[in-house]
């Protein structure tokens, strides 16, 4: 937990927040009646850790102290690896699994995020620790815990209803005589209880919130494994996923090998149940992206823990060598590597902001697009309200832009093409393109600024309506 706790640290203040910090502090920050009005439209998600989040910034509204609250609850799952490792494979694999999680860049980022991520996933970890123990001892202690976790995840992620689906798959493929029924089904109807109100707003309150998620391919599942491995997908994330796909490999077979009869046996749901965790939420998230996309990299993090276990395994399962001593000497400093690697910053919107803050003069229009809330939150944080922008609309500029051009010789625009184009971006571009030329661009982590001028002679000519 020490070491955990030394390695989320590092850059807490110079690395740059991306989007979706800057939306979670700005929607903490609203009052109130704000806050709820938003979150029945459109931010019912991670409503549990907005709400944490919403009293942890009384400290502090620095982005290091935000940070700190994600931190301490990746720091929190080190020692709950530990447990549920041992409870599925013994305490050798659990030791193993808490320092995996300890090194992983992936986790580490994921703690360095002003997002519910870290504390999804510490609940997800104790739900499913929970589960293997009430399925061994179904006290109403365990169940009750189980089905607080279990509920408590999906109001920090509804992604994590997808790892939910997993247990219950698993539990219903073993043995009746091996589980105590009537409790387990009892805790599934409570739990069903307490997801309600998120299955009603998932159903309800669709604003198009996924719109942006691209059709499924197959390079998307290999993006989601690196991500799993290394963090991101850099040369090193790639040679660490070999290693993690060899060690999987002889947890696979080891696992095999020690299956007996009856095959449905609850000591082989407690080894077989990570590999049906890391598959089935990545499976069904990609089937189902085929009527209506949902497969991201970044949400099916709820398969990390998973991962971690089968790793850990193979670990343990390997008889100790030359070869093996090598192998994961070198794993563990690509580790590290990838670790370092991830302080960096992934979008920097803080020296786009500032760029741009430095110098747009009065009354030229800004075109922010995404950009608009890290516009408006760090021309907050550094200007107060003493900063105006002129915003305008997006549809009167792409069918008059001649219009604009004679009233605003110089214009702004923010470029962010995240994972694909932002559409409305592409369309006023391509609109401005026969009246404006680009004076200056200023280029920066996954954010570009771009200064428009306009032509004198182009903008006097009429433009066609198509």
């Amino acid at each position: 937990m020490a070491l955990a706790l030394l390695l989320r640290l590092p850059n807490l203040e110079g690395k740059s927040l991306w989007l979706d910090e800057i939306s979670s502090l700005t929607f903490a920050s609203m009052d109130w009646h704000s806050f709820w009005a938003l979150a029945q439209q459109h931010e019912g998600n991670m409503l549990a850790y907005y709400l944490l989040l919403r009293a942890w910034i009384h400290l502090g509204d620095g982005q290091a102290v935000a940070k700190i609250l994600s931190i301490i609850f990746g720091v929190a799952t080190v020692p709950a690896m530990y447990a549920l490792g041992k409870e599925l494979y013994g305490r050798r694999v659990g030791l193993i699994s808490a320092f995996l999680l300890t090194v992983s860049a992936c986790h580490v980022r994921a703690s360095q995020w002003i997002r519910s991520y870290s504390l999804m996933l510490l609940m997800l970890v104790l739900a499913t620790w929970f589960l293997a123990r009430m399925l061994e001892r179904p006290t109403w202690l365990n169940c009750s815990l189980y089905v607080l976790t279990s509920a408590f995840s999906v109001y920090n992620h509804f992604y994590a209803v997808l790892v939910l689906g997993t247990q219950v798959v698993s539990v219903l493929w073993l043995a009746p005589r091996n589980v105590a029924r009537w409790r387990i089904v009892l805790s599934w109807l409570a739990l069903g209880l307490l997801l309600a109100p998120a299955a009603g707003y998932v159903f309800c309150r669709n604003t198009g919130q996924l719109d942006w998620i691209l059709p499924p391919q197959p390079r998307e599942v290999l993006h989601w494994a690196v991500f799993l491995a290394g963090g991101g997908g850099t040369g090193v994330a790639y040679a660490l996923l070999l290693i993690c796909i060899v060690l999987c490999a002889i947890s696979f077979f080891a696992i095999r090998r020690r299956w007996t009869n009856p095959i449905r046996s609850l000591d082989n749901w407690r080894l077989a149940f990570p590999f049906l965790w890391l598959i089935i939420p990545v499976g069904t998230a990609f089937l189902a992206s085929y009527a209506k996309p949902i497969f991201f990299f970044r949400y099916l993090i709820i398969c990390l823990p998973a991962f971690i276990l089968i790793v850990a395994h193979g670990i343990a399962a390997w008889r100790p060598s030359l070869l093996r001593t090598a192998t994961l000497a070198i794993a563990l400093c690509l580790s590290l590597i990838t670790v370092v690697l991830a302080y960096k910053t992934e979008e920097d919107w803080a020296g786009s902001m500032q760029y741009l803050l430095a110098h747009v003069q009065p009354g030229e229009p800004v075109f922010a697009g995404t950009g608009i809330g890290p516009l408006q939150y760090y021309s907050t944080r550094h200007y107060g309200n003493s900063k105006h922008f002129d915003l305008p609309d997006y549809a009167h500029a792409e069918n008059a832009p001649s219009d604009l051009a004679r009233t605003h010789p110089r214009i702004w625009v923010v470029v962010f093409p995240n994972f694909h184009p932002e559409p409305r971006t592409v369309a006023l571009l391509q609109a401005l393109a026969p009246v404006y030329r680009v004076k200056e661009e200023k280029k920066f982590k996954a954010v570009t600024v771009e200064l428009l001028e306009a032509d004198p002679q182009r903008a006097m000519k009429p433009t066609s309506p198509e």
